[in-house]
Order: structure tokens, then C-alpha cells, then sequence
């Protein structure tokens, strides 16, 4: 009887290989997410810094043409708060819909795990039915040359 060797041993590593590639999509999609969360901080504070800025200038007496230049500028802020805002919702679902393949991909990896387990167990112990009969029948081929 040779050794064990599972049929579908390529399909494993394939879908090892699958999980491992998802795992890592998922970790990048993880940082793109963080970067976005900070940039959006970032575009808040400096929205903020400049709203006080245009605050203080209109409290000592701004000219049109500069309140207009400040106006524009916050108001464009503003413009990419909202894009970052999307994009942000953009990357939480991408990261959202990467754990449902990483969980897709790990299961079907567990199955065919389980599957290969269950024939090991199994040709395990049709191995060792063999080695029984076999010293069965060496035990009673012993005993017949003892007693012709």
C-alpha cells in the first residue's frame, strides 16, 4: 500500500494561494482607508485654521477682494471635504466587500482542508486493517507449520 497522497492537493494550494492573495488586498485596502481618514483630518484642521483666519481678518476689517479670495478658498475646502468624504465611504465599502471574499475564500480553503483531513483518517485506519490482518495472518500461518 503506498502512501497517502490527496487528489485535490493542487486545488488546496490554489485556494490557499487565493486566500492569501485576498488577505493581502485587504491589508492595503486597511491603510488606503487610514491614509484617507488622515488626509480628511487634515483638510478639517485646515479648513478650521482658515474659517478663524477669515474670522479675525473680518473682525479688523478685511477688503472685498481679500474676503472674497478667503471665501473661495474655504468654500473650495469645502469641495474637497466632500470628495474626501466620498471616497472615504468609496474605500469602506471596497474594505467591507474584501472581508466578505476573505471570508469566502478561507471557508472554501477549510473545506477542502476538512475533506483532506477526513481522507488521511480514513486511510489511516484502512492502513492499519491491513497491518492487523497481516499479522493475523502470519500469527495463524506460524501456529499451521507448528501443528501439521
Amino acid at each position: 500500500m503506498g502512501g497517502f497522497s490527496f487528489r485535490l492537493e493542487k486545488v488546496l494550494h490554489y485556494r490557499a494561494h487565493l486566500e492569501k492573495k485576498v488577505r493581502l488586498q485587504l491589508g492595503e485596502a486597511v491603510t488606503r482607508l487610514k491614509d484617507q481618514e488622515s488626509l480628511i483630518r487634515h483638510l478639517n484642521s485646515r479648513r478650521a485654521g482658515a474659517a478663524q483666519g477669515l474670522a479675525e481678518e473680518r473682525s479688523r476689517g478685511i477688503s472685498v477682494g481679500r474676503d472674497r479670495i478667503h471665501t473661495a478658498f474655504l468654500r473650495r475646502l469645502t469641495e474637497e471635504l466632500a470628495e474626501a468624504h466620498g471616497e472615504l465611504e468609496k474605500r469602506r465599502e471596497r474594505l467591507e466587500l474584501l472581508k466578505s471574499l476573505l471570508r469566502l475564500a478561507a471557508m472554501k480553503k477549510k473545506s477542502l482542508e476538512s475533506l483532506k483531513e477526513e481522507q488521511l483518517r480514513r486511510f489511516i485506519e484502512k492502513a492499519e486493517r491491513m497491518e492487523q490482518k497481516l499479522l493475523d495472518e502470519f500469527v495463524v500461518t506460524r501456529r499451521e507449520r507448528q501443528n501439521p
